[in-house]
């Protein structure tokens, strides 16, 4: 992420309004601009999901065979999710000759790493949040990822207002 961008932005965010106030005048995202912008669905369910970690390594073993291995100190705090360089190394390459599963399932992960490096970065952007890999496993769901995208945008100016108000 820009730092300097993401300062400039929350420098001009309004939270009353939860508008931008730029040069050119007020600017709020809408649904559309997000549907037209990134070409992303506005229609069909929300992506609204439990967000509790409670056993999230076992779960991601279940939905795409491995997870990452837990911290060496039992007491070390982990985040909920897999480092990027550790999706590189494991699903960098899908294997010859793939059989279906195996081919959605690296389908599943690929697009995983890449919505959570574009679209629902991490504050660090070395994390892949697992949240994101669950809505990901039923790819003929009709989810409404631009929704999803809009509301992380509110979500992440918020958080960065809080920390860094005017």
């Amino acid at each position: 992420m820009n730092a300097a961008t993401l300062t400039a932005l929350v420098d001009r965010w309004r939270p009353e309004t939860h508008t931008f106030h730029l040069r050119a005048g007020e600017m709020t995202p809408t649904l559309q601009d997000v549907s037209m912008i990134l070409g992303l669905p506005i229609q069909g369910e929300p992506l609204c999901m439990n967000t509790t970690s409670d056993g999230w390594r076992k779960k991601m073993e279940n939905l795409i065979g491995r997870a990452p291995p837990p911290p060496a100190d039992p007491k070390e705090r982990a985040p909920a999710g897999a480092p990027f360089a550790w999706i590189r190394t494991h699903f960098g390459e899908c294997p010859e000759g793939a059989d279906r599963d195996t081919l959605r399932t690296y389908t599943c992960v690929y697009l995983w790493y890449m919505i959570s490096r574009t679209l629902f970065a991490d504050s660090g952007g070395k994390l892949a949040n697992w949240c994101w890999l669950r809505t990901l496993t039923v790819l003929e769901h009709p989810w409404s990822w631009g929704t999803a995208a809009l509301a992380y945008l509110y979500r992440q100016v918020k958080i960065s207002y809080m920390y860094y108000p005017l």
